[in-house]
């Protein structure tokens, strides 16, 4: 994988390319997001629903905790993730926890990680952890990591953080290396540290001497609704201080369900890459995302100036019986397959008549306007340079 940047005034842009095959001939552009997927697929979304949304390049983000229960069947097909869900046409990449759902809190140890499947909680040593990832052959990888690390955190347990991710990182290095299958498969280091300065600079810069294809920025929530309530001046002072201290030519993520201002502002501090997991929290809430992506045409600061006023008007609940006799569309100037064909007021009654269709609906707006969100971004980044 290359990572070649251009700085604009305002934060940077990026092309992703050399990916392995077949995804060789493939440019992903940054600031992007990754589409979120659960067990493997774009929740509430089949293969034909997903073609809706064709015009948009699309990487998706599997993770550890709602693939890992088909490893051994994933190993036995031989073909990796991908074919085993029925999306082979999709490169993703694999995180280690699930950025929609709240971690639980006290489960990692010294030799190992927890996950929580399906079936419930499942300790991953390193060995056990690589084996996974060869079976499923993503594009790249996040190494191994302890990223435990609730607002709360004592010292004690920051700096196991911080230790455990570097230890289980080397270890991941080391079978990565001899691994004749990982060749050409990225693997991402992750910075740990909560909202200790020091430890983050520690994390940060041991985590930079090793041969890592990029970083994850992690730690600062445990995922699902500690993400999407994150202020970003909470974090801002650490992130910057972090994000100097790693090397420009390798991409940066921020996992979590973040709403579309604080993306903006992780964007302006260098962060390349998020996940679409606040398209599918909006979903599951019966909410549509409107965020005025007008305000980003003619200048990226423009949203920033009123993040309050933007944040306000970002979403709408359907469910709210205002709707129940709206014949608009969820968003008059939005192209998706939803608004062209469906109104608020069925969209409405679906969702107050426990239909499925409602979901589907929804998360092809969400995902779609959230895709279109980053497209306006680099495209206000790039007028700026």
């Amino acid at each position: 994988m290359k990572f070649i940047e251009s700085f604009s005034n305002i934060g940077r842009t990026a092309i992703i390319t050399d990916l392995p095959k077949p995804w060789n001939s493939e440019i992903f552009q940054t600031p992007m997001v990754l589409t979120y997927a659960k067990g493997g697929t774009v929740p509430h979304l089949t293969f034909n629903s997903l073609q809706r949304l064709k015009n948009h390049k699309m990487l998706l983000l599997n993770t550890l905790p709602t693939v890992v229960e088909f490893k051994e069947a994933v190993e036995t097909q031989g073909k990796g993730l991908g074919a085993f869900v029925g999306l082979p046409e999709f490169a993703f990449n694999l995180s280690i926890q699930d950025p929609a759902t709240l971690t639980p809190s006290g489960y990692n140890v010294k030799k190992g990680v927890s996950v929580w499947t399906h079936g419930g909680k499942k300790l991953l040593n390193t060995d056990q952890f690589m084996s996974a990832v060869k079976a499923m052959k993503p594009i790249w990888y996040q190494a191994l990591c302890d990223s435990d690390t609730p607002r709360d955190s004592s010292k004690k347990r920051l700096n196991k953080a911080v230790d455990h991710s570097l230890r289980f990182l080397d270890e991941c290095l080391e079978e990565h290396k001899k691994c004749s299958e990982l060749e050409n498969t990225s693997i991402f280091g992750t910075i740990q540290g909560g909202y200790d300065l020091f430890l983050r600079k520690k994390s940060a810069q041991e985590t930079a001497l090793r041969p890592v294809d990029g970083f994850v920025i992690d730690g600062f929530h445990m995922n699902g609704p500690q993400a999407e309530n994150l202020e970003f001046e909470e974090i801002k002072p650490i992130l910057l201080d972090t994000i100097n201290l790693l090397p420009a030519d390798k991409p940066r993520i921020l996992y979590g369900p973040l709403r579309p201002e604080f993306m903006i502002e992780a964007i302006k501090c260098g962060i390349d890459i998020f996940d679409s997991s606040y398209a599918f929290q909006l979903t599951e809430a019966g909410e549509a995302l409107i965020y005025p992506l007008e305000s980003l045409n003619n200048h990226f600061k423009s949203c920033s100036d009123n993040i309050k006023k933007s944040r306000k008007i970002s979403k709408l609940c359907l469910l709210d019986e205002a709707f129940k006799m709206d014949l608009s569309s969820i968003l008059s100037t939005c192209e998706c397959y939803t608004c062209k064909h469906y109104t608020r007021a069925y969209i409405h009654h679906l969702l107050t008549t426990s239909e499925l269709l409602a979901y589907i609906l929804l998360m092809i707006h969400n995902l779609h306007h959230l895709l279109e969100f980053f497209n306006a971004i680099r495209i206000a980044m790039q007028k700026a340079e």
